[in-house]
This record gives structure tokens, sequence and C-alpha cells, in this order.
């Protein structure tokens, strides 16, 4: 055997030094595969490394250390944008993230070297507990504490549609389980290959478990190609116009530079205004007044939009004196009718950003600086407009709130035939932030079948088809998505998905029922004797 786990000092020092490597193996190769980078292909080997330590048996200490090491390293320099608003958060939530990934590992620690001797089928069905139990924690940061599913394995693939297809049938949570389950299969076939007593040429490397996650492969590429629409099936919806007043995060709420920051906006839209869009987006809280409970900025919004002879769909805070709360959404303002009665209310807040959450309400204070606290949105409502003769029934996600499935599913199934996301990811710097927030939008477009159309206050803006290829990307002359100014592109749909759902719309969250009775199984089997 290659792999010693006694007590001599010697194979002591050997096994910190081969943990060690095996941790800063799995980091980078986890974050390699998040975006911003472009590496999607080490999603499919990334806790291959530590795999196969976990099948040395390493001791629950060992295990501890390295499960906590790599998962609170790994989500630190995932969400290291996030320090631009609070380093004491940044490092807090990787933490949390880190114990549930401990959970993970401490759960594949004690299955994994139960199985190695076991028949085939009894490892399948093993592996797919294990890949199943990463499932359930995904699912489970959709509503664990105060909820923060972002970045689940599968946002690697974001730029891979031939993976992605697999989500309109299960969600994003089939692409993350396919990935989990790919690098199980290879740690057990190298496994099995360097813990042979007898090295054989070729017979040596057949293992099922390989195959099995090769052809996995292959039911994604004939996946792919079976759901591509037919040439010439796309339908033009209309011409929209983006614009970025890109505002840094610290100067929007400035009282003394509010006029400034409106001029900025308006400015920016007249200059977006001459590519003659038939809609323009406006970022999340794009005025720096209210547009809804305050008359001044609504008649001069309305005044603007009177000029220009363009709607304008915009991200705005809504204050409501009598009820005396606040609320961020989504709103629109047509020529000659003004402010349409249709609002959308964010119903996923932040927590510590637009609330404070009791008990912490006591001592800390939210990161934006408007008195009160923000009231969520109670339902999917949905703003409805008319361009280039045809109806259209928009799906509202504000900031964040693309990054869950369900707010995305609830808005189609109420009948958004687009999903349109303002946001701004201004407060977290130039980084990872925004290219990283944007590929949820390409989860949810796989996943329901609708295109997504995005605006940021300084980018990432563009639109993504229902196929979750990234159609248009709005940058400067030097290629960056992070600039003052705007563009344009006409979002399309395809044919067979007008007035149709997917089979995730429809049906929802059913894999993840799966993946928990996998788990069960799993557990079963680890526990039966040879």
């Amino acid at each position: 055997m290659i792999f010693k786990t006694d007590k001599h000092p010697a194979n002591r020092s050997a096994g910190r030094i081969w943990a060690g490597l095996v941790a800063v193996a799995t980091v980078a190769l986890w974050v390699c595969s998040i975006p911003p980078f472009a590496f999607a292909e080490a999603a499919y080997i990334a806790f291959v490394p530590l795999l196969i330590w976990i099948y040395s048996r390493p001791s629950p200490r060992a295990t501890l250390l390295v499960g906590l090491g790599v998962g609170w390293l790994s989500w630190l320099i995932i969400l290291i944008w996030l320090r631009h608003v609070t380093w004491i958060g940044t490092v807090a939530l990787s933490g949390v993230l880190a114990l549930l990934f401990l959970a993970w590992l401490t759960g594949a620690r004690w299955l994994l070297p139960r199985l190695v001797e076991r028949a085939f089928p009894i490892r399948l069905i093993g592996f797919a507990g294990v890949a199943g139990a990463w499932v359930l924690i995904e699912w489970a940061r959709s509503w664990l504490l105060w909820g923060f599913p972002w970045a689940p394995l599968a946002l690697s693939q974001w730029e891979r549609p031939v993976v992605l297809q697999l989500s309109a049938w299960t969600g994003a949570y089939g692409v993350s389980f396919l990935l989990l389950a790919f690098n199980l299969c290879v740690a057990h076939t190298l496994w099995r290959r360097l813990t042979a007593r007898e090295r054989k040429t070729w017979s040596g490397w057949f293992s099922p478990e390989l195959y099995l996650a090769l052809g996995g492969l292959a039911a994604c590429v004939y996946l792919f190609f079976e759901s591509l629409p037919a040439r010439d099936s796309g339908r033009e919806l209309f011409a929209a116009g983006v614009v970025q007043p890109y505002i840094p995060a610290e100067l929007k709420w400035d009282e003394a530079r509010e006029l400034e920051n409106f001029e900025i906006l308006e400015r920016q839209t007249w200059f977006v205004d001459t590519l003659e869009p038939d809609l323009l987006l406006w970022p999340e809280a794009a005025t720096p007044w209210p547009v809804i409970g305050h008359p001044q900025t609504q008649e001069r919004v309305e005044g603007l939009v009177d000029q220009l002879k363009t709607p304008i769909l915009m991200g705005t805070i809504a204050r409501l004196p009598e009820e005396g709360i606040w609320m961020n959404g989504a709103a629109l303002v047509k020529p000659e009718t003004g402010l349409d009665p249709q609002f959308y209310a964010k119903r996923e807040l932040v927590p510590f950003g637009e609330y404070v959450p009791a008990p912490f309400h006591v001592i800390v204070d939210k990161f934006v600086p408007l008195e009160g606290s923000f009231h969520p949105g109670q339902g999917p409502e949905l703003i409805e407009l008319e361009l280039r003769g045809q109806r259209h029934r928009i799906g509202p996600l504000v900031c964040y709130e693309d990054i869950f499935p369900a707010l995305a599913r609830e808005s189609v199934r109420a009948g958004a035939d687009l999903l349109f996301v303002t946001t701004n990811n201004a407060w977290y710097g130039e980084e990872g932030g925004g290219p990283q927030h944007a590929a949820h939008s390409v989860l949810r477009a796989v996943e329901n079948r609708r295109p997504v159309i995005r605006v940021g206050n300084g980018g990432w803006s563009g639109w993504i088809d229902a196929y979750g290829t990234i159609r248009k990307v709005i940058v400067d002359e030097n290629g960056s998505i992070y600039f003052r100014g705007g563009g344009t592109f006409t979002p399309v749909q395809y044919e067979p998905w007008f007035g149709r759902q997917s089979f995730y719309t429809r049906f929802g969250d059913w894999f993840v029922l799966l993946c928990a009775a996998t788990v069960l199984g799993a557990g079963l089997v680890g526990k039966l004797k040879h």
C-alpha cells in the first residue's frame, strides 16, 4: 500500500504534507472553476485529490482541520469581493459555509472507505448518496440563515451550455450532482489504480465508474443537441437600451451629490436613447430619491420619459409614507401616461443590508443609509407592456434575487415570458462580483427556458437566451463591463417556448427529493456488513 497512517513520526510528517498538498490542490481547483475564472473543466476534478485522501481513512482530527481549512479558504476567495462592504461579514459567512462543507466531507469520510471492496451497484448507491448530500446542502443554503445559495457548483458551467441543458429538467441542482458524481467516479478509479497490488497496463484501468461518468457527459451532449430549437425559430422581442450611470456606492446616498447623481443618470439616458431602443433599462435604485412616494422625483422622471418618448423600466425605491415603510423594487414609466400602477417589490431582502434580522437589530445597523428597514414583497408581481405590437409580461428580479431558483420559477409560473434583473454591483468593486453574480442568471434562464435581460449600475449588463447562451454583454472600448455609459441589445425567444413552461418550472425541486432518497439509501448501504 502507498498510503500509511500509523503513529510513526516519519509517517505523521508525511501525512501532514500529503494533507496539505490535498488541501491546496482542492482549493485551487474549486476556486478556479467558479467565475470570474474561465476554467469550468476544473469542476470535474476539483474534489478528486480530497476524495482520494478520504479513501486513506484520515483521522477525525485531520478531517476536521482539512475540511474547515479547505472550506473556509475556498469560500473566502470566492467571496473576496464582499470585503468592500464588510470584512467581518465576509470572514464570518465563509466560516458558516465552511461548516456546511465540513458536514458533507465528514459524511463522505464515513461512507467512501466502506465502499471500496463492495459490488458496483452498492458503490453506485453510495456515490449517489454523497453527490445527493452535496445537492441537499446547496438547497438548504437557499433558506438556511436567511438564505444564501450563492455559487452552487453548477455555476462553474455558466459558459458551457452543453452541460447546462439538464437544468431545464432538474434545476441547476442536477448539474451540481453530475459534477460531484464525476469527481467521485474519477477518485474511486484512481484510488483503485494507486492501491492495486498488481499493476496491469490496460485492464487495470477498467472501471465501470469511469465509464459511467463519461456516459453521463455523453448523455448531456445528446440532450443538448436534442434540445436545440429549429433554425430561424427565434423571434425578436424588442430593442433594449441599457443605462449604466456607474455611481460609486459610497456616493450614491451622499445628500450633497444627489442632484449631480440624478443629472448623470439623465445624461446617460439621453445618450443611450440616441441608439433608438424600444425600452430603456435603469439599474437598481437608479434615482437618488424614490420614484414612488416622492412627487418631485416622479414628476421629473415622467418629464424625461415624455421628452424621450421611450418607456423606462427601472429599479427604484418606493416610500409609502402612510404605512411608514420602504420597499425596493421595479417600476415602469411610460410616455404620456407616466408612472404605471404596476410595481414589483423585492421578495428576498439582503440581511444586514436592507434589514437587520432579530435579535441583531439591537447591536448592529444595516448598511444602506435609509431610515427604517425595507419590507419584502408578497408575490411575483409582473410588469406588462406592449412593444412592437407584442404584449410582454416581465418578471423582475431585484439585486441578488436571481441567485434564488424559487423566485425566478415563481415569476415564470405566474406568466412571465422573460426575466428582468436590475442590480447594483458597484458595492463590490471591480473584481469577480459582477460576472459571478451574472452567472446565476444563466442558470435561471435555462431552468425556466426564458431569456434574461440584466442591467447593473456599472455592469454586468446584457442578455442570456433560453438555452443559457450569453448573447450580448455591454462593455466599453477596453472590453470592461465596469464603465459609465450604456448600449443596446435585442433579446430573442424561441418559438417552442412561447406560452410553454419547462419541466423544472412545472414540477420544481423534485430532484432535491430524489437526492434526499439517495442519501438515505447510502446511509443504509454504509451500515451493511460485507
